[in-house]
């Protein structure tokens, strides 16, 4: 009998580009989710052969145990990815509670393998000497809510990965590319599209195509040591640098203000009293203050990883957006 997938997350712009590649290469797949109807937006066939739904919500233990019978593997790729002030007691529970409820539910399933999308944001980072899979924690006094839920979600993984659980954490960095149906990850391109980024905070990423992160993820299904752990990225980059390579294809100047971090915190402060959807917000500014450089060498050794041209990613994430009338065609732009 052919191996049965789970998928959390499957909505989002990772976990969808996972079920994707699955069933591209003819594998079984059930997906986890809230409300079926949101896979048509993320391009998801839900009437597809190989694919099963399953309705369901991690935050009520109730229906994860039937989504997990008959299931051979898990992607736990489900997350919530927020530094806005009203969101601080969600992103607990859409990280930390949803995982814990899904772990403990694996421990009376006959699960053989499971994947989980760990966050660099509980590994280690911020700096720009590269950070490793085995880099001392480092972000205790980065007071973000979102890198402390992601913290402790890790951390409970680990005890239980510890106790037994076949657990591989993949570490995917920042994601960009075709796909990204709400603006989350790759929303800084769509901004410099928009010609909605007056000023920026000095900083940095590992700046990686969201393909590639659903193709390590897989990788690690198939060739990840249990309890081992894997960095995924693509090419460290200062955003002045991110901006160059974006003006090269677009022809659009890149923002001049660089805002010093504390004026990007007071900034941050001050919007979040004066308006209700704040583009900025402190943590997010605190967020941004830093160079999250991180080096995937123990994934392109032992799982064979790779990643594809940093301008192909770009291209791809600037065409999307335009094709799906999310921004207008940059003047000097090749199709």
């Amino acid at each position: 009998m052919a191996k049965l997938n789970l998928v959390t997350g499957a909505t989002g712009f990772i976990g969808s580009h996972v079920v994707q590649q699955l069933l591209e290469k003819g594998e079984k797949v059930r997906v986890l989710v809230r409300t079926p109807a949101k896979l048509a937006d993320v391009g998801i066939d839900a009437n597809h052969e190989n694919l099963e739904v399953a309705r369901g919500d991690l935050l009520d233990p109730a229906t994860i145990g039937p989504a997990l019978d008959g299931v051979d593997a898990i992607y736990h790729i489900a997350g919530f990815i927020s530094t806005a002030p009203q969101d601080r007691k969600r992103v607990y529970e859409l990280n930390f509670d949803i995982t814990k409820n899904l772990f403990e539910a694996c421990e009376k399933a006959d699960v053989k393998k499971i994947v989980y999308l760990a966050s660099i944001f509980a590994l280690a980072g911020g700096e720009k000497t590269p950070a490793t899979e085995e880099s001392p924690y480092n972000l205790e006094s980065l007071n973000v809510d979102y890198t402390k839920a992601k913290r402790q979600a890790e951390l409970y993984a680990y005890d239980k990965a510890k106790a037994g659980m076949p657990l591989v954490f993949v570490y995917p960095c920042f994601c960009y590319g075709p796909g990204d149906v709400y603006n989350s990850s790759s929303r800084l391109v769509l901004a410099y599209i928009r010609k909605e980024l007056p000023a920026y905070i000095p900083g940095g990423q590992n700046v990686m195509d969201v393909r590639d992160a659903a193709g390590g993820l897989i990788l690690g299904m198939e060739k990840g040591k249990v309890g081992e752990h894997y960095i995924v990225g693509g090419k460290n980059l200062s955003y002045e640098e991110f901006f160059g390579e974006l003006q090269q294809l677009t022809g659009m100047a890149p923002p001049k203000v660089k805002l010093p971090l504390f004026v990007g915190r007071w900034a941050g402060k001050l919007l979040e009293k004066t308006m209700k959807n704040t583009p900025l917000d402190e943590q997010a500014a605190l967020m941004m203050g830093r160079y999250w450089y991180y080096d995937d060498a123990r994934a392109r050794r032992e799982l064979g990883y790779s990643s594809r041209p940093l301008e192909e990613t770009l291209r791809d994430s600037i065409t999307w957006f335009c094709e799906n009338k999310k921004a207008r065609w940059p003047k000097d732009f090749q199709r």
